[in-house]
């Protein structure tokens, strides 16, 4: 093996140490962000469960497989809305489900 190249694998292993002290805390770090999040999530999915079933708001009517507009899905309008002018899912939706009654399901009946 040529020096240069026993004198750069020294270097790294003296320096692998560190490497993994630090890709560990950065790992530990992600984790606990993860809880974070995760925690923040069980009151929004909560929340969310609640719209899905208030008969007001009626986004459990939504279809997504419905027919928008020329062979354009309920759903693929929604992500287009979404993308577009970055409006939330939910706001979509019930965009979508008040201006288009093809996208707005009652009692289960799609209007495919």
């Amino acid at each position: 093996i040529a020096v240069d190249q026993y004198v750069f694998w020294m270097y790294e292993l003296d320096d692998a140490p560190k490497k993994i002290q630090s890709a560990e805390e950065e790992l530990e770090q992600l984790e606990e962000n993860q809880m974070a999040i995760e925690e923040e999530l069980v009151p929004l999915a909560e929340e969310f469960a609640k719209l899905m079933a208030n008969p007001l708001v009626k986004l459990g009517h939504f279809c997504g497989e419905c027919s928008w507009h020329r062979g354009t899905s309920c759903a693929s309008r929604v992500e287009y809305l979404m993308n577009t002018y970055r409006d939330s899912k939910v706001k979509a939706q019930v965009a979508l489900m008040e201006s288009t009654p093809s996208c707005n399901r009652q009692n289960g009946e799609t209007s495919v």
